[in-house]
């Protein structure tokens, strides 16, 4: 992904094919000098991450998150795995409501204590083992990433696969536009057994998927429209909001930011899974 001027050095890619159904992307994170004061936001996306930062050494899973979390801008370096909505209590061994807007330690869970050091190792072998990737990669990030995927595959070894009717569910409220009635009797299920579902395996309510579909949409469509401020009454009726003032407030309660803001910061928002 291309770096505008002031952006985070951050970059993603797809993850290989045995492990797509359930990550997302693999990314990662490296900033060599620290900027006081400033922030990156991070917008709710429905989404757990396993995180490794490498300053720190520490690994660490971050839950779901109904809220945008503000990341200091200090030097570091970090290499990671998104998952899937619906799909991370594979790795993660509890529900996933245990985990909201929460950030726990992999040691703490009972999961493999040593992958930040095993990562930061893998980046010191002359030995490299190459990912498919359609961006340049340098060969210590190509070992990093290879590393936490070979952690992957051993905890996803055995695993049941992704439950397809989560799956579903999480692909019809991505959209931003269903309800979640609507989706319970397309899917012959009750909403309060999708809601039990997702609570295990989503970490959010399925009201809540929607509810940051829509914000992620919204901050797309805004990113999509920098050189022209957007009409923000027609966006909002393009997007099911009731009006202008409904998205505005869905923005502030779940991103802190005003329309206004998000074109000026430009957080990352992924338009892959909400479109």
């Amino acid at each position: 992904m291309p770096r505008a001027p002031g952006e985070l050095p951050y970059t993603e890619i797809a993850p290989p094919a045995d492990l797509a159904p359930y990550v997302d992307r693999l990314w990662l994170w490296t900033r060599v000098r620290g900027e006081p004061g400033r922030i990156h936001r991070v917008l709710p996306d429905g989404c757990a991450d396993v995180i490794v930062d490498l300053a720190r050494g520490e690994a660490e899973l971050v839950g779901t998150m109904t809220r945008a979390a503000e990341v200091p801008a200090v030097p570091g370096a970090r290499v990671a795995v998104r998952f899937k909505p619906g799909t991370a209590a594979a790795v993660a061994g509890c529900s996933l409501a245990e985990l909201t807007d929460r950030s726990v330690g992999l040691a703490e869970l009972g999961l493999a204590g040593d992958l930040a050091g095993r990562i930061a190792d893998a980046g010191q072998r002359a030995a490299l083992p190459r990912l498919a990737a359609n961006i340049p990669l340098g060969a210590t990030d190509h070992a990093r990433l290879a590393a936490l995927v070979g952690w992957l595959r051993g905890r996803l070894a055995g695993a049941q696969p992704p439950d397809p009717l989560t799956a579903r569910a999480v692909a019809l409220l991505s959209t931003g536009e269903a309800r979640v009635d609507g989706v319970a009797d397309r899917l012959g299920v009750t909403r309060q057994y999708l809601a039990r579902r997702f609570r295990t395996e989503v970490g959010l309510t399925p009201k809540q998927l929607a509810r940051i579909a829509r914000m992620q949409r919204v901050a797309i469509a805004i990113g999509q429209r920098r050189a022209a401020p957007p009409d923000l009454a027609r966006l909002a009726a393009e997007l099911g909001y009731f009006d202008q003032s409904h998205l505005t407030h869905d923005l502030r309660d779940l991103a802190g930011l005003t329309p206004t803001a998000v074109a000026a910061e430009r957080p990352i928002a992924l338009s892959h899974l909400f479109h």
